[in-house]
């Protein structure tokens, strides 16, 4: 009996274990205790932000002077290299002045001529003055050396003119630069006509160390800006900063200043000029170039602005982003945004500088619940909490 008993109760233990092991696989796991969400957030600050448009524009030059003969004559020499910078007065091109030194000369004979006549006749008028006193001439012979006296005067003077009118004419056969800048190329050379009557001009001379730069917008816009100038909202009271955009980064942006409008609104377009002026000593602007140009369209002194990605919206469209309170609860709070600038929305109501904003991991939240906070921008990498820093 004792034997058959041993014999036995291994098959017991065994089915046992079975058992329990078959009541455990029935029990359903215990979850273990759930861990609050990692997100990252920044700390909103306000700050000055700049709404600007960006327009079509075209640069012309400041003052732009076309070389043009005042006398007709063969070109014998050019004075000047193409493309290089000449000043006021500079010679450019030189006539064959034979005949102008010609009249030049006969112009001074004839002043020497009509000298010798009016001393000719200052000493008549003066025998005369002397008779005249002793009454031994004539009242007709009196008036006649005073009138030979006159005319002698008058042919003096006519001479003088002549003269310097034939000196003028010899002195333009030596065309000059009549503005600084930088002058282009020539359309004409040695040994050719330039005449007085072309419409043609010889060369044109720009002055581009200042550029003006042409800037077409919407009509509308032009009170807007009128507004912000007076009431001080731009960088100084009465001046609008303007941006020329040239290529990527700070080096591809030249400051410029608006100068004035046009006084009419292009009828197909509702467009109206605003003209704007750069300095330009790099010669980067050039007359004819095509350029964008930046504009401010409005300022908010004290914006509260917001990253993209950080603004979740219902199926409705409204927006809205999590705040995180200081009891680490974060919580949803209904925004309105204003313009999108460079990647963020300005905030017109809602929140408050000093808020600490969910910017990446809201996904992870449906409704007011705690979080984990790390800074926006710190690897994920890292769980551990970090301190909370602006963008």
């Amino acid at each position: 009996m004792i034997s058959a008993t041993f014999r036995f109760l291994p098959t017991a233990l065994l089915a046992l274990a079975l058992a329990a092991c078959s009541s455990a696989q029935d029990q359903p796991a215990q979850p273990p205790a759930a861990e609050a969400p990692l997100v990252s957030v920044i700390e909103l600050k306000a700050s000055s932000v700049t709404v600007w448009d960006e327009l079509p524009a075209r640069v012309s030059a400041l003052r732009t002077a076309e070389v043009r003969a005042q006398v007709s004559g063969l070109i014998v020499s050019r004075l000047f290299e193409e493309g290089s910078e000449v000043k006021m007065g500079q010679p450019l091109f030189v006539l064959d002045a034979a005949s102008y030194a010609a009249d030049v000369a006969s112009a001074e004979a004839t002043l020497q001529k009509t000298q010798a006549a009016l001393g000719q006749a200052a000493s008549e008028l003066d025998r005369a003055q002397a008779l005249k006193a002793s009454s031994n001439i004539s009242d007709q012979a009196f008036d006649l050396a005073r009138t030979q006296h006159a005319q002698a005067l008058a042919d003096v003077a006519q001479a003088e003119a002549a003269l310097k009118k034939a000196r003028l004419l010899l002195d333009l056969a030596t065309i000059k630069a009549p503005i600084d800048g930088q002058i282009g190329a020539a359309s004409v050379g040695e040994g050719m006509l330039a005449e007085s009557t072309s419409t043609v001009g010889l060369a044109t001379i720009q002055q581009i160390g200042s550029v003006n730069i042409d800037i077409r917008q919407p009509a509308s816009r032009l009170e807007h800006l009128r507004s912000l100038a007076k009431s001080g909202g731009l960088q100084q009271a009465g001046a609008i900063p303007i941006d020329i955009l040239l290529g990527e980064g700070d080096d591809g942006v030249i400051a410029a200043k608006a100068l004035f409008s046009d006084i009419s609104v292009d009828e197909g377009t509702g467009n109206v000029r605003l003209r704007a002026r750069a300095d330009n000593p790099d010669r980067r602007l050039l007359p004819g170039m095509y350029v964008r140009a930046r504009v401010p369209r409005g300022i908010y002194p004290d914006a509260v602005s917001v990253p993209q990605q950080a603004v979740v919206r219902d199926m409705l469209g409204a927006p809205s982003v999590f705040v995180v309170g200081t009891d680490g609860v974060a919580t949803p709070a209904e925004v309105v945004l204003g313009e999108l600038v460079e990647g963020q929305y300005i905030v017109s109501a809602g929140l408050q500088p000093g808020q600490i904003l969910v910017v990446e991991g809201q996904d992870k939240l449906s409704a007011a619940g705690p979080v984990r906070s790390m800074a926006f921008g710190q690897p994920h990498s890292d769980a551990a909490a970090a301190p909370v820093t602006s963008p």
